[in-house]
């Protein structure tokens, strides 16, 4: 299923601020018709299957896949794609061809692969090249310097021009090109009528003599061959439809079915019946192939036919930008402190993960490490963790030992726990809206007394088992995340959470309990907030949960979404500050509603909602991680980093050991590099002397030491946004960003104590820190032994370099570091005494 978009989805080259005048791409179905004449020049690419296209002299050309070929500005061109087939089209404006290559624009462009065997393609290779570049350069979306994807298209022109070009066509004037596109306008609107050149003469109050001699020199054809072919046009695309060869011909024009079957015959070279059996036959080659190989040859890789040309060769290496970043800090004097609220909670996922020993070891290591002070579990109401059933006479029995477990591991650990009360368990759901592999039902209660009782037990329960002093200092969070809104509507959800609400509050009213909204555009956000005001839902705590992700079409570009059983419906946004952009839009709308007090806590948080994310094992995660908490951590009250293990059981589980999982920890307990740039954030001053683009600087006064965090963070590229999964593998995974560069940082710290100063540096990059790298490497084994899991445990340990530096008389020391996209890196500076 395909996500609500036209088929012939345009795919635009967009700058900072507007789109770019010039050029676009398109990619044209079989379902969709191309227009028969542009006033663009086009380039087109046959990405996957076949077809067929014929020009004005009727003659039809069969087209293979990889099949490149020009058609000239206003030349007639009919293109039959089969029922698998996909093209990608280029158009190029003629304002563009003018201010780069006029004499482009006077010449006829004969680039057609097709009438060429494989042997003699070399030229055209140069012209996929310089498509397939353009292609990258675009959706590489580098605005900062759009002139590099002009300087692809000037390539492109010139070559077309050296090698396909032949002779000067007369030139045509922008008066004489407007005149002939209303012409071809009305004909297009009146085309299933009697349409004669005096009838156009009059409406375009001009001569038939000048109409017959404009049409053979803007389309190569006279104005009656032009109607014909118009006419034939539409004829082919109802010859998919039912109707008989006579209801064909005269709903589109043709006098009688005789004149249709010539027309045929001339620019299609066949009949109208031989043309049916062709296109029955493809439909029936692709039934037999099956569904398996149809998804199998879906839209995630069809780029792939066209970027393979794209390959540089070994003369034109190219180098990557550097950039410098001077910052100057003074460490002494009255600092604020550090808010540090990105070690306030962390996700352990599910409450039946959390029985498991190796996860109990993780978030015991990390919170003993790093100091957090709430551990989040959800699920705890889920079938798995068996919390009630019915006797053989229908009453309902309770079951609080799993949950009991998982409570006691969270206070053994010494951090509280943040609950959030779901999902609904089967015995009491309303209905069954789709779950995960997990247990996981996002229903409202088929009674809601039945789900009170279950809540007033558990926490009378609770109560009796921790005592309401030990419970004043967790976070309850009564009901799922506000995504239930789309599933069972607003009223039924704020009635489930405010009746867990009551129940919570009637145990203590002291007791802080948290609402939290999932995944919906900012106009459910807002709908969201005034609901729960109107309900007198109002909790202690607001939360909200970012996956960098919005709905397919919120945002304006448009690329086919590419949909998997791992992931929800959405495309990663362009946006590489989305949380913080997130955050503002949260407390912006919390203030307008008079809730501006309420604290906001980021529940759950990501760069992906893919749970097969191949990047989310490499250093891009750790400067991701960087980024985010670093420049989120005064706004937020809390940002939980979503989850502590790949262990989430939400889809299959995965035989590969680095299969993109959303954890710290692989499932075999393999710590990642976002792991290791986490416990790096551990280390982090108490005062905050700094912060920009790139870098964060603390300081401990007490200990005379300081901390210059800094990372090099690149954003997804446009087509891996939209999941297409063509430069990426299991042993790749750095081709699908935008276009980095490379960063020196020159950090001058001033008010230092004159002397010598110890600096040690911990860098997280693809040679130190990241273990699935290292797994790389190694081979990429798909199955390790415990010796190779213990030796990717240790890679996972950052680069470390250490030495000594004297300030200067002043008591100011400068520290250089380079660092290439996606690394990170951790400088300490300590006075030695």
């Amino acid at each position: 299923m395909r996500c609500g978009m036209e088929r012939d989805e345009e795919i635009m080259m967009r700058g900072t601020k507007q789109e770019m005048p010039g050029f676009r791409f398109r990619l044209l179905r079989p379902e969709k018709k191309r227009e028969l004449w542009n006033p663009d020049f086009e380039l087109l690419f046959l990405l996957r299957g076949s077809g067929r296209v014929s020009y004005e002299d009727g003659e039809v050309h069969n087209l293979p896949m990889g099949s490149i070929f020009a058609i000239n500005r206003f030349q007639i061109c009919d293109l039959d794609l089969d029922e698998d087939g996909l093209a990608l089209s280029l158009c190029v404006s003629a304002e563009m061809i003018d201010s780069f290559h006029i004499k482009l624009l006077k010449c006829e462009v004969k680039c057609q692969s097709f009438f060429y065997m494989e042997d003699k393609q070399e030229k055209f290779d140069l012209i996929r090249r310089d498509m397939a570049r353009i292609f990258l350069e675009m959706y590489k979306n580098n605005e900062e310097q759009p002139i590099y994807m002009k300087s692809r298209v000037t390539a492109l022109l010139e070559d077309l021009l050296f090698y396909f070009t032949s002779g000067e066509k007369v030139e045509q004037g922008r008066g004489g090109r407007e005149r002939i596109q209303r012409a071809s306008d009305y004909i297009l609107q009146h085309c299933r009528e009697e349409i004669t050149l005096e009838d156009l003469a009059d409406h375009l109050y001009l001569s038939r003599a000048y109409i017959s001699r404009s049409f053979p020199q803007y389309f190569g054809v006279s104005f009656r061959e032009y109607v014909t072919q118009v006419r034939l046009a539409h004829a082919v695309q109802e010859m998919h439809s039912g109707a008989t060869l006579t209801e064909i011909a005269y709903h589109n024009g043709f006098v009688n079915e005789t004149a249709m079957i010539r027309a045929f015959r001339k620019y299609r070279g066949m009949t109208p019946s031989e043309y049916r059996k062709q296109m029955e036959y493809t439909v029936k080659q692709r039934e037999k192939k099956g569904k398996e190989r149809e998804e199998a040859a879906g839209d995630h890789d069809i780029f792939q036919s066209l970027l393979q040309y794209a390959a540089v060769t070994e003369q034109e290496i190219e180098t990557i930008n550097e950039s410098a970043v001077s910052v100057t800090a003074a460490v002494n004097g009255r600092k604020p402190r550090v808010a540090g609220h990105w070690k306030r909670v962390i996700n352990a996922g599910y409450a039946a993960s959390v029985l498991n020993r190796e996860v109990q070891d993780e978030l015991e290591q990390l919170v003993q490490e790093l100091g957090y002070e709430l551990i989040r579990v959800k699920g705890i109401l889920d079938d798995d963790m068996c919390v009630l059933r019915r006797n053989m006479w229908g009453e309902i029995q309770f079951c609080w030992n799993y949950i009991d477990e998982v409570i006691d591991f969270i206070l053994s650990t010494g951090a509280k726990p943040l609950l959030e009360f779901g999902h609904m368990p089967l015995l009491l759901a309303k209905t069954d809206p789709g779950r995960t592999m997990r247990p996981a039902l996002s229903s409202s209660p088929r009674d809601l007394a039945e789900w009170r009782m279950l809540i007033k037990n558990l926490m009378e329960h609770l109560r009796e088992r921790y005592g309401i002093n030990q419970m004043r200092r967790w976070i309850f969070n009564p009901w799922i995340s506000g995504d239930v809104i789309t599933i069972d509507g607003g009223d039924e959800f704020f009635e489930t959470w405010k009746a867990s609400y009551e129940e919570m509050k009637r145990v203590s009213p002291d007791l802080v309990t948290c609402l939290s909204f999932g995944l919906g555009p900012e106009e459910h956000l807002k709908a969201f907030i005034e609901t729960m005001k109107e309900k007198e839902c109002v909790p202690e705590i607001f939360a909200f949960r970012s996956f960098g992700t919005v709905i397919y079409g919120e945002e304006e570009e448009k690329m086919n979404l590419i949909q998997n059983n791992e992931s929800v419906n959405m495309i990663v946004s362009r946006d590489p500050d989305f949380l913080r952009n997130r955050g503002e839009k949260v407390k912006g709308l919390l203030q307008k509603a008079g809730l501006g007090a309420l604290p906001v806590l980021v529940d759950e948080c990501s760069s992906n909602i893919w749970q097969r994310d191949l990047c989310n094992d490499t250093c891009y995660k750790a400067a991701w991680l960087f980024k985010n908490l670093l420049e989120n951590e005064e706004a937020l009250q809390g940002i939980a980093y979503f989850s502590v293990n790949d262990r989430l059981d939400e889809v299959f589980p995965a035989r590969e050991t680095y299969h993109g999982g959303f954890g710290l920890f692989t499932m075999n307990g393999i710590p990642k590099a976002v792991c290791t740039a986490l416990r790096l954030l551990g280390r982090m001053g108490s005062r905050l002397v700094k912060r920009g683009d790139g870098y964060f600087i603390s300081t401990e006064p007490e200990k005379n030491q300081s901390q210059i965090y800094l990372y090099n963070y690149v954003h997804y590229d446009m087509l891996y946004r939209y999941r297409h999964a063509v430069n990426i593998s299991r042993t790749d995974r750095y081709r699908v960003f935008n276009m980095g560069e490379i960063r020196t940082f020159s950090v001058k710290l001033t008010g230092l104590e004159p002397g010598k100063y110890c600096l040690r540096l911990y860098k997280v990059t693809k040679e130190h820190g990241s273990s699935y790298d290292a797994w790389v490497r190694m081979g990429a084994p798909e199955r390790m032994n415990r010796m190779e899991r213990a030796m990717l445990c240790h890679s996972a340990d950052p680069e470390y370099r250490v030495w000594e530096q004297e300030t200067d008389p002043e008591g100011s020391l400068t520290v250089q570091e380079r660092l290439e996209p996606h690394e990170t890196a951790l400088i300490e500076v300590e006075q030695i005494l």
